[in-house]
């Protein structure tokens, strides 16, 4: 089976995030919006193969927790979906 996963992982609410300070103030500068606050995280998209989605989540989880992000300072969330193929570009082996 194919999916696609897209793992959100940000940053934990009492960890101060000086990066997106920085951006906020940019952003401030820039706009007439009044941003009270901003953080960053990161957003990874995950084309996979598996036997099952109970396997795909199975393996996301330990991935998640132990590679894609620290655990110390981030929090991680995702999404899967079953797809029918895979996008163009997609390595095949």
């Amino acid at each position: 089976m194919k999916f696609k996963a897209t793992v959100f992982v940000r940053l934990r609410k009492q960890v101060d995030d000086s990066p997106g300070n920085a951006v906020r103030d940019c952003c401030k500068r820039m706009s007439d919006l009044d941003i009270r606050k901003l953080r960053l995280g990161k957003v990874i998209d995950i084309h996979l193969q598996a036997p099952d989605k109970e396997y795909a989540i199975q393996e996301l989880n330990l991935l998640s927790s132990r590679f894609l992000a620290n655990e110390v300072m981030e929090d991680w969330n995702f999404e899967i979906t079953e797809i029918d193929t895979f996008p163009a570009g997609t390595r095949n082996d």
